[in-house]
Parts: C-alpha cells; sequence; structure tokens
C-alpha cells in the first residue's frame, strides 16, 4: 500500500519559486491504457461502489522557447518517466480516499495481496487530474530546468466523460 495523497513541492531554484514565461508554444501528449478501480464513498449513488475504468490523460506541455538544439518544445522520447509514473499509480491499482471510512479494510487486502492499494485525497477523476498534473509538473520541470510546465490535464474515465485541469497562473498570488 502506497499513500499517494501528499502533494510534491513547489519547484524552486537558489533565488526562490521558479517564474515561467508565458508559454507560446504546447503540444499534447495522450497516456492510455490506465486500468483501474476506485470508489467515492461519499457520493450518495451507485459511484460509492467500487468500479473501474480504463483511465487516460492528455498532457499539455508548454513553454516560452523551444529547446534550442531540437526545436521541440519536449521530446516524447524523454516521457518515459512520466508513463512509468503514471502506470505506478492507476495501472491495475485500486483508488481509495485519505479519508474513506474503511481505508482500514482496504489497507488488509492490499496488505493481503488482494489489492494493489493507493491512497488519494480524491479518487474521481477530479482528484486524478490534478494529481497527474502535480506530479508531472514538478518531474518535467525538474528535467527541463523550469523551461517547460504542465499547462492542463484532460482526465476520462470513458469517451463520453472527462474532466479538465488547468494548471493555475503562475503570475496568481494565491
Amino acid at each position: 500500500m502506497t499513500d499517494h495523497s501528499a502533494r510534491p513541492s513547489t519547484l524552486t531554484d537558489e533565488t526562490g519559486p521558479v517564474h515561467h514565461p508565458p508559454a507560446r508554444f504546447s503540444v499534447t501528449k495522450l497516456f492510455d491504457d490506465l486500468p483501474c478501480t476506485h470508489r467515492s464513498w461519499a457520493h450518495g449513488g451507485k459511484c460509492s461502489f467500487l468500479h473501474g475504468y480504463e483511465r487516460s490523460f492528455e498532457i499539455e506541455f508548454g513553454c516560452g522557447e523551444l529547446e534550442p538544439k531540437t526545436g521541440f518544445v519536449i521530446d516524447f522520447g524523454d516521457l518515459k518517466e512520466v508513463r512509468a509514473l503514471l502506470q505506478a499509480q492507476f495501472d491495475h491499482t485500486t483508488l481509495i480516499a485519505a479519508d474513506d471510512p474503511h481505508r482500514e479494510l482496504f489497507e488488509d487486502l492490499g496488505r493481503s495481496g488482494v489489492i494493489d492499494l493507493r491512497i488519494m485525497d480524491h479518487t474521481g477523476m477530479e482528484g486524478a487530474a490534478e494529481w497527474v498534473h502535480d506530479r508531472v509538473a514538478q518531474l518535467v520541470g525538474e528535467r527541463t530546468v523550469g523551461r517547460v510546465r504542465v499547462l492542463r490535464v484532460v482526465a476520462r474515465e470513458s469517451r463520453k466523460n472527462a474532466v479538465v485541469f488547468r494548471a493555475p497562473d503562475p503570475r496568481d498570488p494565491r
């Protein structure tokens, strides 16, 4: 069982938080084939039961200046760590909210090897989209020394339903 509810730290350098120029260029990359199960225990309907989807995440990467040697926003070949991060969290796993009243039961199932448990703040697609944004933004920001950032994440639970998480404006002090 892995507790993945904690948010990563803000990207900083020796002078403080890294501030980004406006994104003039952007590209998107689709990460799919991520089947997992979850429950929204506080929901009054069927979503309070365990149910699953094959999740997919379309991530938009942006930058103010292209990488000088390649002319790319980001080399898609360099996103293997992103794919591995998403697989570790969402590939054949069970997502349970940190405040689920049956968390102990799910932790027992995880310890016994019945499920591959992940604990999150929010297990629905909104929470997944924010989780993906925060972790991928940290990873890509570190790998590109702040040149590339994640602008948005489109999280899909099916071809009919999607959630869009947009990155906070780095100029907004909130």
